[in-house]
Parts: C-alpha cells; sequence; structure tokens
C-alpha cells in the first residue's frame, strides 16, 4: 500500500504539478435494460390515463372526425329513437338525441302563440326533408360545451344555413327571438 501520492508508480507529478488536476477517466454507464422497461410502461401507463385529459387527445380528437349518416328518419318525439326528427333543431340517431348548435328555431312545445307552433311543425318537416336528402356528416360543434350539439353538412355545404335560408330558422344567437312579431 502506497504512503503517499508519490509511492504509485505510473503517475508522477511534474513540474506544473498537472496530474492533480487532471479527471480521472471513468468507464461509460451503460443504463440497465430493466430501468429503460420500467421507464417506458411508466410513459405508457401516464398516457393512457391521461389522454382524455390532455386537448386534442382521446375522444377530442376521434370526436373531431364528422359521422357519415345516411339513414331513413322518420318525425318522433322518442329522444333514444333510432333515426328520427324531434324538433326543427333536433334529432335521435342510433338511440341518442342530438341538436343543431348553428341555428335558433321556434318552440313547438310551450310555443307563445299559434304562428309559433306552425313555424316550428314547418321546421320539423323541414328538418327531416333535408336528412332523407342523402347522406350526410355530423360533426361536434368544438364552439359548444355541450356534447350532444353537431353542424350538420352535405358537400359541405351546412343543413343549418340552408335551414335559416328557406326561413324555418334563425342563426344562433343567445338573446331570445319572438317568433309571433316575426
Amino acid at each position: 500500500m502506497a504512503r503517499n501520492l508519490y509511492d504509485i508508480e505510473d503517475r508522477s507529478p511534474d513540474r506544473d504539478r498537472r496530474w492533480l488536476h487532471e479527471k480521472q477517466e471513468r468507464p461509460a454507464r451503460i443504463v440497465p435494460v430493466r430501468l429503460l422497461l420500467v421507464a417506458f410502461a411508466i410513459a405508457g401507463l401516464a398516457v393512457f390515463l391521461l389522454k382524455d385529459a390532455l386537448p386534442g387527445g382521446g375522444k377530442g380528437a376521434a370526436g373531431d372526425t364528422p359521422t357519415s349518416i345516411s339513414a331513413s328518419f322518420t318525425a318522433c318525439d322518442d329522444p333514444n329513437g333510432e333515426a328520427c326528427v324531434l324538433t326543427a333543431n333536433s334529432y335521435a340517431y342510433e338511440g341518442r338525441r342530438y341538436r343543431l348548435s348553428d341555428i335558433r328555431v321556434p318552440a313547438e312545445d310551450g310555443a307563445h302563440c299559434p304562428e309559433e307552433a306552425e313555424k316550428a311543425q314547418r321546421g320539423r318537416m323541414a328538418l327531416l326533408a333535408l336528412l332523407n336528402g342523402g347522406r350526410f356528416d355530423a360533426k361536434p360543434d368544438p364552439t359548444d360545451a355541450d356534447p350532444a350539439a353537431r353542424r350538420l353538412s352535405r358537400d359541405e355545404v351546412s343543413l343549418g344555413e340552408i335551414m335559416i335560408l328557406k326561413g324555418h330558422a334563425s342563426p344562433w344567437s343567445a338573446a331570445p327571438i319572438d317568433w309571433c312579431a316575426a
């Protein structure tokens, strides 16, 4: 055993004593395979658990793709119907109720005057005709917090806009509309 630093034969100080400041070479460490596997498992689990919480992940990303619908619709009052029109701005499809998010329509139930009820009925029949006019796309409305809100389109043309142009609806607004005066 060496009694001091100068007893080590392979290293001796030069006059500038440079060897005292040299870093000792260490062998490169190899990350153990088990540690890598555990890290990948934790990362995969985190992605799986957080995919719905992250923006643009989980159902949000899949939900942004339009659902193509080509069913034959009927008029009905059952919100759990398979393919039916409930009101001038709502429909049931495959047991779930949806509503058109880009329009306001007169109310059939709770109408303030007979004209409003009549406009609501005509709007309901107009929506029925539009939905039965061929395949259309139903896309979730990203600006609406309601998960049942949909924007319907056929060949990139909004069915809500068609309802507005035909006089069966108004563009959506938070302000109430007096359908009896219109």
